[in-house]
């Protein structure tokens, strides 16, 4: 599975690297700064491959009609490879050459501390959805007007993180080991989440590993000899094929995850004991009982020519893509502009949109979305809960 994984990552990006620019004088023009290729392109690269398919729907449906109007979306998404120094390279040439008001990404809180200072030189001038675990402390500020983080918080009051901890709380649960990949997200991640645990009285200890890895057996045998009552492992599904396979191996046969799918747990479901995991929405059951997901899914699989649906990355499609570019176009059409910033926020952050998530925002720009929690035990029973947090 996570070979295939990687397989369908490197043809769509090469397939799709960069989306055509729209042909038309008065076009509304859309940039993306994301990572689709590396080692923590995942999250990205779904982001884009989000964008790329609402931007292609719009204009095959005759662009957004504003005043009476239609403008196509021009979308431009090259490729940050997950560098500050792309990231910020691509937004000048998008702000100043390009004259784009309307950027998505990034995901990656080190790509977003590389283009934040200069970004906020635009503020006002700008809105730029930035999932970024860095960019939710900024909101609000001065300076900061024009961001908005499309994501809940983790550990936000209402956060998928908060709700998760609490659960392990609910459990008993005492000892909690993080293995976490050593990058500015990772340890990100730690140190948001080092608080909340303290909040629920669990106590953590925390391990590194580097991108490359893929044997995990020393760390993890250390990990087992603390005897946690749950793993907390990184959060991307390149990294979790192994480790949880190698986890159980060692006894580790418990798992909670704010980041990943259910595809480890379906792999290993006669090894582990439970599996606990934040998912945006469980793509494999909603498809039967949705008709806006079976044809969201056979839209996407048509659009980008692939046989088979990205299942296990599906759920990342919600952070600043898909939904989102509906968002800004339904919020054009109320403004009454496609250049007016701030008009624009104001509808934003008055909408709630009904669209693949129960999407909107809270009064500085965090985002609020409808979300489930998973919870696989051996032998592969499933439990889902579906979480409807609410702005205040």
């Amino acid at each position: 599975m996570r070979k295939s994984l990687l397989n369908f990552l490197a043809s769509a990006a090469l397939s799709f690297g960069l989306a055509s620019p729209v042909a038309a004088q008065d076009a509304i023009k859309i940039g993306q700064i994301e990572a689709q290729t590396g080692p923590s392109s995942s999250l990205g690269f779904m982001a884009t491959q989000g964008a790329k398919l609402a931007v292609h729907q719009i204009n095959q449906a005759g662009g957004v009609e504003v005043g009476g109007k239609k403008y196509p979306i021009d979308l431009d998404s090259p490729d940050t490879q997950g560098s500050p120094q792309q990231g910020l390279i691509q937004l000048k040439k998008m702000l100043e050459q390009d004259h784009r008001k309307y950027i998505f990404g990034p995901t990656l809180s080190n790509v977003f501390n590389g283009v934040r200072e200069y970004a906020r030189g635009y503020d006002g001038k700008l809105l730029m959805f930035a999932p970024a675990t860095a960019a939710h402390p900024e909101l609000g500020k001065p300076g900061y007007g024009f961001l908005l983080r499309p994501v809940l918080f983790d550990t936000a009051p209402e956060g998928f993180g908060t709700y998760m901890v609490e659960m392990l709380r609910s459990k008993g649960a005492k000892k909690v080991a993080i293995l976490m990949q050593n990058d500015a997200f990772g340890r990100f991640a730690v140190d948001i989440y080092k608080d909340s645990f303290a909040k629920a009285g669990i106590e953590i200890q925390t391990h590194w590993f580097e991108a490359s890895t893929k044997d995990y057996s020393a760390v993890l045998a250390r990990i087992a000899a603390w005897k946690p009552d749950y793993l907390f492992p990184g959060y991307t599904d390149a990294a979790l094929y192994d480790i949880v396979q190698q986890a159980t191996q060692l006894g580790l046969t418990k798992f909670w995850l704010v980041r990943g799918s259910l595809g480890p747990a379906i792999r290993n479901k006669a090894s582990i004991d439970e599996y606990i995991a934040y998912m945006p929405k469980y793509f494999e059951e909603a498809e039967k009982v949705d008709s806006k997901v079976a044809k969201f899914i056979k839209d996407y699989k048509d659009f980008f020519k692939v046989k088979d649906f990205p299942y296990d990355l599906a759920p990342l499609l919600y952070m600043a893509s898909y939904d989102h570019v509906f968002m800004l176009a339904e919020a054009m059409k109320r403004a009454g502009s496609i250049n007016d910033v701030a008009a624009i926020k104001k509808e934003l952050l008055s909408m709630t949109y009904d669209g693949l998530w129960v999407q909107k925002f809270d009064p500085v720009g965090g985002g609020i979305h409808s979300y489930e929690i998973a919870e696989m035990r051996r032998g592969g029973a499933l439990k889902m809960t579906l979480v409807k947090p609410a702005s205040k």
